[in-house]
């Protein structure tokens, strides 16, 4: 049984207030205060700083070298070069289902 059981409630509730503010505990309740995340460092300004923006390098390659493709690029390239050598690529413009038809 704790000390403060021997206490009325009303004083229990206050010395237990004074003791939560004096110490810097969460209330006893189990509301969410947010507080861990309010406490946690910050991490949002470190990964945007971490990484480049991809269109600034982008540019800048671009300028280098005007052969310069971005890995999405390439694998775009090597899957429409893969379904042309199958026979599933899209077809030349004009050259569609529409045309067959006539």
């Amino acid at each position: 049984m704790s000390y403060l059981a021997k206490f009325r409630p009303a004083l229990r509730t206050a010395i237990g207030e004074a003791a939560r503010k004096a110490f810097a505990h969460n209330p006893v309740d189990p509301t969410r205060t947010g507080n861990r995340v309010l406490k946690a460092k910050p991490i949002g300004p470190l990964v945007a700083n971490h990484y480049a923006d991809p269109k600034v390098t982008e540019g800048f390659f671009r300028l280098l070298s005007p052969s310069f493709r971005t890995e999405q690029e390439e694998r775009r390239a090597a899957k429409l070069l893969r379904l042309r050598r199958r026979g599933k690529s899209p077809p030349k413009k004009g050259e569609g289902k529409r045309k067959s038809k006539k």
